[in-house]
């Protein structure tokens, strides 16, 4: 067979592609198992940092977050709990940010007038800029935050936390204003949709 032929080309080509698809399709398969686990773990996770009930010990999450819940929150899920006698209502947000998708989780009083707490579980944000948004320091602002009529404003990035719980009002990340905003409308519409009995 002529190895400059474009029938050579083609069957060399097919064969090295079909190679590479058959590994990776045995890689994926073996391993589809530990993927599902370490998803259910990082929701898992999620759910307890946002509830400030995130053992010091991260082999023990399972085990807190199976005490307190029955099932693992997806998309468009509200499950309720109780902290020290407030009644909290948790809520899996999944919203477009600047390059993808951002999904986490969000925790309200049941009255719907405080955030409890705010996490991230995933993005593709820009590293050092939009991807700062699962930095702590940007997800504490959040918590025991005063969600107004209008829910929470993500104010243009000073590069200082807010620590005022009282505004409604969060700081956003210096120079990812973009990243920014789709996370206060990413909130605010979830907010909504659990004012209205559920979640978006």
């Amino acid at each position: 067979m002529n190895k400059n032929g474009l029938l050579y080309t083609v069957i060399f080509t097919f064969i090295v592609a079909f190679f590479f698809v058959f590994f990776l399709a045995l890689a994926a398969g073996a391993t589809r198992e530990q993927v599902e686990i370490n998803q259910k773990l990082a929701v898992q996770r999620a759910v307890l940092s946002a509830l400030d009930l995130l053992p010091d010990d991260p082999s023990g999450i399972a085990e807190v977050y199976d005490r307190r819940f029955d099932s693992i929150p997806a998309a468009g899920d509200l499950i309720t709990t109780n902290i020290d006698g407030q009644d909290v209502i948790v809520s899996y947000y999944s919203g477009s940010g600047l390059w993808g998708t951002i999904t986490g989780i969000l925790a309200v009083d049941k009255s719907l007038d405080r955030i409890v707490g705010f996490e991230i579980i995933s993005h593709n944000e820009t590293p050092g800029l939009g991807g700062r948004i699962d930095e702590d320091w940007f997800k504490q602002q959040f918590r025991n935050e005063k969600i107004s009529e209008e829910g929470i404003t993500v104010r243009k990035g000073t590069g200082s936390e807010d620590t005022d719980p009282e505004n409604a009002a969060v700081d956003g990340i210096t120079g990812a204003s973009l990243t920014s905003a789709s996370v206060q409308t990413i909130v605010n519409t979830q907010l909504a949709a659990m004012k209205k009995g559920g979640s978006n």
